[in-house]
C-alpha cells in the first residue's frame, strides 16, 4: 500500500485543528494530549505523524470564492470593512474581543486540565450521562463514530424514540420520554430543576473549550434538558425560592444568547419584575422576623431608607440568593455593585465553608 493511498483516509480538517493545539495549547498537558490525538489520527490512516504533517503541508489551500458566487456566505464578505467605515475602530474592537474570548477559553482549559488531568477525562461520561444512556438504550438508534477526543470509537445516539435533538417531547415515543425522566431521578423542586439545567450548560461550556467549532451534547442530554425546561416553565411554585429560581432561569436563558458572558445583559421587563418580587418578599418576611405586623411594615416602608436599611437588604439578599450578581443585588437594595461585593467578601470570610 502506498503512502498516497493511506493518506487518502486522513481526516485533514480534524488533523489540522488538533495539530494547532500542539503549539497553541494553554498548558504542557494540553499540548501533550494534542500530540497524542494527532498521532492517533495519523495512525488510523496508516501514517506516522511526520507523514501526516507532510500531507497537510502539501494539501492545496482553499481558494476564495469568486465575487459572483451565489454561496450564501458571500453576503457576509466585506462586512467587517463596511462596519469599520461606519464605525471607525470596529475591527480593532472586535480583535480585542476575540483575543479576550480565546484567553478565557485557554484559562478554562487550563483549569479543567488541572482538575481532570487530561482531555479524555473532561469528555468522559458523567454518572448522570451513563444512567441516561442505559435508560435510553431500548429506544435509541446509535451510530459508531470517533469520540470527541478522536482517540476511540463511541456509539452516538442519532435517534431516540423516533425523535431528534430539537423535537424530543413533541415526537418521541412516550415510553422513551418516561425512560429519560426516570433514568435519573428528576429534581422535585424548582431550585433543583434550575441547578441541573445550569449543570448541563456548564458541562457544555467546559467541553466546548476544547472543541474547534461547536460541541453538541449527546441526544440523551438534549432530551433531559427539554424535560427540565418544560418543568421549569410549568411546575407550580410553592415557595419564594421557587419563584426566585424561575426568575433566575429566565435571566439565564436571556444571557445564553450572547457570545461574551462578561457582558451583563438582561431583559428589562424580567429585571423589573425580579426587583419588584424581591422587594415584596422582603416586606412580607420582615414582620415575621422583626415582630412587626403587616400594617406597621407598610407604614414604615415609605420612610427614607438609611444606610443600615440598605445594609440589611444587601445581607438578606446575599443570604437568600447568593447566585445573583453584585449588580442584581445592588439595584433593589439601592447600593453600588462594589458595595455588594464588599459585603459578599465579608460574609464569605465569616463562613468560609
Amino acid at each position: 500500500m502506498t503512502i498516497h493511498a493511506q493518506a487518502s483516509k486522513l481526516d485533514m480538517d480534524k488533523f489540522a485543528k488538533v495539530h494547532r493545539l500542539i503549539t497553541a495549547g494553554a498548558t504542557e498537558g494540553e499540548r501533550t494530549a494534542a500530540r497524542a490525538r494527532a498521532e492517533a489520527i495519523a495512525q488510523r490512516a496508516g501514517m506516522t505523524l511526520n507523514q501526516a504533517l507532510s500531507k497537510m503541508d502539501s494539501a492545496p489551500k482553499p481558494q476564495p470564492a469568486a465575487a459572483a458566487s451565489s454561496d450564501w456566505r458571500d453576503i457576509f464578505r466585506g462586512m467587517d470593512d463596511w462596519m469599520e467605515e461606519k464605525h471607525p475602530g470596529y475591527q480593532a474592537s472586535q480583535a480585542e474581543k476575540n483575543t479576550a474570548r480565546e484567553e478565557r477559553r485557554a484559562d478554562r482549559r487550563r483549569a479543567l486540565l488541572e482538575r481532570f488531568g487530561n482531555v479524555s477525562a473532561v469528555f468522559a461520561l458523567t454518572e448522570i450521562e451513563r444512567a441516561l444512556f442505559v435508560a435510553a438504550a431500548p429506544f435509541a438508534k446509535r451510530k459508531i463514530n470517533m469520540d470527541w477526543c478522536g482517540t476511540q470509537k463511541f456509539a452516538f445516539t442519532c435517534n431516540l424514540g423516533g425523535a431528534g435533538e430539537l423535537d424530543f417531547l413533541s415526537k418521541a415515543d412516550p415510553a422513551a420520554v418516561a425512560a429519560i425522566r426516570e433514568g435519573w431521578p428528576m429534581p422535585q423542586t424548582l431550585p433543583g430543576l434550575l441547578a441541573e439545567a445550569l449543570m448541563w450548560d456548564k458541562l457544555h461550556d467546559d467541553r466546548s473549550a476544547f472543541v474547534e467549532g461547536e460541541y453538541r451534547h449527546h441526544l440523551e442530554v438534549f432530551a433531559r434538558m427539554e424535560l427540565l425546561e418544560r418543568d421549569l416553565h410549568n411546575r407550580p411554585a410553592e415557595s419564594w425560592d421557587d419563584v426566585e429560581s424561575r426568575f433566575a432561569w429566565e435571566k439565564h436563558k436571556f444571557e445564553r444568547q450572547w457570545i461574551d458572558p462578561t457582558e451583563e445583559k438582561e431583559d428589562g421587563l424580567v429585571m423589573t419584575l425580579r426587583r419588584d418580587f424581591e422587594m415584596l418578599r422582603r416586606r412580607y418576611e420582615a414582620p415575621a422576623q422583626n415582630g412587626q405586623d403587616e400594617a406597621c411594615a407598610k407604614s414604615t416602608s415609605t420612610n427614607r431608607r438609611t444606610n443600615a436599611d440598605k445594609q440589611h437588604d444587601v445581607i438578606s439578599l446575599l443570604n437568600e440568593a447568593p447566585h445573583l450578581s453584585d449588580r442584581e443585588i445592588g439595584r433593589p437594595a439601592g447600593v453600588s455593585p462594589q458595595t455588594v461585593s464588599t459585603w459578599r467578601k465579608k460574609l464569605q470570610a465569616q463562613c468560609p465553608s
